[in-house]
């Protein structure tokens, strides 16, 4: 069996072992998310957060003042006085930081969501890459394999005659070219694997897919679209950011009301009945809270403005990714179609043998044919480096 059909059967072999790719992607996924030292530190973090987030909805703390008074030798004895106080605002003021206070505590899971999401899809195309490397693995295998042939056979033409020293360097130039990309491709590879080791938190993983996932293709743009900003992270947190402007700027107008104060107290004197009774004072904001409407305002006019921008910018970004995504699929079919039909190499080295081909236009053949399938590996690359993104929202 010729070499280029072999490199045929291994690309078939590949196909087959497709519907495995996805759940290999998928058992690699669940291990970086159990073992990313990252999104474990994020983890704490978001828990950190939301526990701040609720500390500012209690009350004030109360106050307790202790006043103890003594005579002289005039007036022998002694007085003191307790006093409790506990400072209050106006009541529709709590029910605001407790609004607020959820909707933070929401809104930083939904980052650390995000976070996730792109740690995931950071593994997810690491995958592809690694899938990609393999595969132009075996194409560089086979051009280094045929190239260590043809010079091995023109050394030997060399040496009776047959082959002139030009075609010999010729096909030296050949090899030597095969040789370095096999090298970068398997120094790309080695850092591929290194980097999804690391995404795993350190720890060895086992990937051996050589093929993509199946079953992943292009669906009706508007469905996606639908699909993909329902479950944005990224979008939802910017939602939330704009609920808790809207509910701050309530909070600010709840702190322009007046404060209150009430308390308890106790006189008591040596030999004298002591004296119980209550406190109420009002403190009216007339300087402290002086522009925070204002402000409240224009953040939360921020805050849309912000949400809807993000929103555009997502819709075009993904009507972008669809278009790229359309076309590598429709230059993925042609590749295929031609390359089906493209002069093997076996062939031309029966044709430059036989002096049906110079060297000169071997090589060219040659070179179209690799350049063609190298092409084609890009193209398939791309397509489902863009399908991860677009279907990132189902990490």
């Amino acid at each position: 069996m010729n070499t280029y059909k072999l490199y045929i059967l291994s690309i078939m072999l590949l196909g087959i072992l497709s519907a495995r790719a996805q759940s290999s992607i998928d058992e690699v996924l669940k291990s970086v998310e159990n073992n990313n030292k990252s999104l474990q530190a994020n983890v704490k973090m978001t828990d950190a957060q939301k526990l701040e987030s609720q500390t500012g909805k209690f009350l004030a703390n109360p106050t307790f003042e202790w006043e103890q008074m003594w005579g002289n030798r005039n007036n022998p004895g002694s007085e003191y006085s307790f006093t409790v106080k506990q400072s209050l605002d106006f009541p529709n003021t709590y029910a605001n930081k407790n609004k607020i206070a959820a909707l933070k505590s929401g809104t930083f899971d939904l980052q650390f969501a995000a976070y996730r999401q792109q740690l995931l899809l950071t593994a997810k195309q690491t995958c592809i890459e690694i899938v990609y490397l393999r595969k132009q693995k075996v194409l560089l295998d086979e051009r280094l394999s045929n190239a260590e042939s043809m010079f091995t056979l023109y050394q030997k033409r060399l040496a009776s005659g047959d082959a002139n020293q030009l075609e010999l360097n010729k096909i030296q130039l050949e090899l030597l070219n095969a040789q370095n990309q096999s090298r970068l491709n398997k120094a790309a590879l080695t850092a591929a694997e290194e980097q999804l080791r690391n995404l795993n938190g350190g720890k060895p993983i086992t990937f051996d897919a050589t093929d993509y996932p199946a079953g992943e293709e292009l669906i009706n743009f508007d469905q996606l679209q639908a699909a993909f900003m329902d479950a944005d992270p990224n979008l939802k947190s910017l939602t939330g950011n704009q609920e808790i402007a809207n509910r701050e700027v309530k909070l600010s107008r709840s702190l322009t009301l007046p404060k209150f104060d009430v308390g308890y107290k106790r006189n008591a004197a040596s030999h004298h009945v002591a004296s119980n009774g209550f406190m109420v004072g009002v403190s009216i904001p007339l300087f402290e809270n002086k522009n925070t409407v204002k402000k409240a305002k224009a953040q939360a006019e921020f805050a849309t403005a912000s949400l809807e921008d993000n929103r555009l910018n997502l819709k075009t970004n993904l009507q972008q990714l669809y278009q790229q995504a359309e076309a590598l699929q429709i230059s993925r079919a042609d590749y295929a179609k031609v390359l089906e039909q493209q002069r093997n190499i076996e062939l031309l080295n029966k044709a430059l043998n036989a002096g049906q081909l110079s060297v000169i236009d071997y090589f060219t053949e040659l070179s179209t044919i690799y350049d063609s399938h190298q092409s084609y590996l890009d193209v398939e690359k791309e397509y489902h480096s863009i399908l991860a993104q677009l279907y990132q929202y189902k990490l």
